[in-house]
């Protein structure tokens, strides 16, 4: 009698440590993943900031457009008979040369594309669908940090090639109970803690049907 009572406390004890070791692994695992998640959200902050360049610059061949036009109306008004007369008639004027702004926005491209790559390459992404995030973005950042020269077409499709990323990250951020799910039973740990569990519930029966 004594001996099913100890059996009884035994089993309950066992039972209580090991299912708050599964509710904390649960509990790491999800965090662990937020963590992750984190870093990504660093990552595409700077993104964004690389992509802003790609929009001024398209900002600055729009304008570049519309004043040569508004330059090429006024010359043909009153007689111009090249460029350097315009300039020498609006000599008051303090002109910004776009190929200057171009040159300063490709650095800081150049500057942030790297900065990327580095944090990329110290990053421990463990999670499927994060790393192919994470290769998706390498590959948009390669290519926009080999741009020579900037055009309308380039920064068109890199602009839809940042919406794409930033929708593949927003569909990371909803973690599914499905998705969560599958990360819990896929952990080594908790298939430890699983098999424990299956031994101690076979070892009750077994227990039980032996009268022991």
């Amino acid at each position: 009698m004594l001996f099913n009572t100890l059996w009884t406390i035994l089993l309950g004890v066992i039972g209580g440590i090991v299912s708050s070791m599964i509710v904390s692994r649960v509990f790491f695992i999800h965090n662990e993943y937020q963590t992750q998640i984190k870093f990504i959200d660093g990552i595409i902050r700077k993104v964004g900031y690389l992509t802003a360049f790609l929009q001024s610059a398209k900002a600055i061949f729009e304008v570049s457009y519309d004043q040569d036009i508004a330059i090429k109306q006024e010359m043909k008004e009153k007689g111009y008979k090249c460029e350097m007369e315009y300039y020498a008639a609006h000599a008051d004027k303090d002109w910004i040369s776009k190929d200057d702004v171009l040159m300063a926005f490709h650095k800081e491209i150049g500057k942030t594309a790297k900065s990327i790559k580095d944090d990329i390459s110290k990053s421990h992404i463990e999670d499927t669908q994060l790393n192919d995030l994470m290769k998706d973005i390498m590959h948009f950042i390669n290519e926009v940090s080999a741009i020579k020269e900037f055009t309308f077409s380039q920064i068109n499709m890199f602009m839809k090639r940042e919406q794409n990323i930033i929708d593949k990250y927003d569909a990371c951020l909803n973690v599914s109970s499905k998705k969560m799910f599958g990360m819990v039973v896929s952990d080594k740990v908790m298939i430890a803690l699983f098999i424990m569990v299956a031994l101690i519930v076979v070892g009750a029966i077994a227990a039980f049907i032996m009268g022991i």
